[in-house]
């Protein structure tokens, strides 16, 4: 498993101690088990839609940085970790 695999699962982790509370939270874990699978299959053509994900997903998740600080830290790795690959896959 990689490195964003594993911050990824970690999300979802952190995530379902709260999907009792919210529908958001269920819509949320299905998003990021859909990046599980988009990052299996990244190529330079869905890398960007990829990326547009990550980063709105991370500027939701701000509001929530006080309940879900693992989940932040995550999305801002991925987001890094895309931006790089991006560059690499040019």
């Amino acid at each position: 498993m990689s490195e964003v695999e594993e911050k990824i699962n970690e999300c979802i982790e952190e995530l379902s101690q709260y999907k009792y509370f919210s529908t958001e939270v269920e819509v949320a874990i299905k998003a990021f088990e859909r990046l599980k699978e988009q990052m299996r299959n990244l190529t330079r053509e869905n890398i960007d839609e990829v990326l547009r994900g990550v980063e709105e997903g991370y500027r939701r998740s701000l509001a929530f940085a006080d309940y879900i600080p693992r989940t932040v830290a995550n999305l801002k790795f991925i987001k890094d970790w895309l931006e790089k690959k991006r560059e690499e896959l040019k």
